[in-house]
């Protein structure tokens, strides 16, 4: 509410409707609900729960996600946001290495690291998940196939190869470690990935 004086007495004015949406509360209803989802899982998570730790009101969360699918699915497209455009290095070694760094930093950096494995698990029983999780994939395969395509142009990767497969060839290894060995996803790993794949498809 906003108040004004006018000839000594004070005026409140009701504030206009159609403020714009807090970018702190979104960001601590995102941060909120990807911790709680990797917590107790997407059938004890409630709305209550994300507003209490977010410290915003139930009704603050409805008015931006009209349930707890809807939350979830949009926590896990912010923490995989990142560039539109596939790398340009000047370099297909230059390339391959941003975009496995990319892959690594989303897993090991952001909050989807530890909501990854519940995620993967519910998208088999959550119609609504899975087709954003193939969503989320499509779209990070579809900047790494520009990539690939562009290699092969330069004649760094053979011509016959299936691009398919060589997205394949450094993205599984990232995450078998991710979800399996628990291996280092260091800086070696990330260049004997690469290496690898160049050595495997290159011409």
């Amino acid at each position: 509410m906003d108040a004004e004086v006018v000839e000594g007495v004070e005026v409140v004015e009701a504030r206009r409707p159609g403020r714009p949406r807090s970018a702190e509360a979104d960001e601590a209803i995102l941060e909120a609900a990807v911790e709680l989802f990797a917590e107790v899982g997407l059938e004890s998570l409630t709305v209550e729960g994300v507003a209490a730790r977010a410290g915003v009101g139930k009704a603050t969360i409805y008015r931006r996600y009209p349930c707890k699918v809807d939350l979830v699915v949009a926590a896990a497209r912010c923490f995989t946001q990142g560039p539109v455009l596939p790398p340009d290095t000047g370099s297909t070694r230059g390339d391959l290495r941003e975009l496995v760094d990319g892959l690594i930093e989303i897993l090991t950096t952001t909050p989807l690291g530890r909501v990854l494995p519940i995620l993967v698990a519910a998208r088999s029983r959550v119609a609504e998940l899975d087709r954003a999780y193939a969503d989320i994939v499509a779209e990070k395969r579809a900047r790494s196939m520009i990539v690939v395509r562009r290699a092969i142009e330069r004649g760094d990767l053979r011509p016959d190869v299936d691009p398919e497969l060589v997205i394949d060839s450094y993205v599984s290894p990232i995450f078998y470690r991710f979800l399996i060995t628990n291996a280092a996803l260091d800086e070696d790993f990330a260049v004997s990935l690469v290496d690898a794949t160049l050595r495997a498809f290159g011409s």
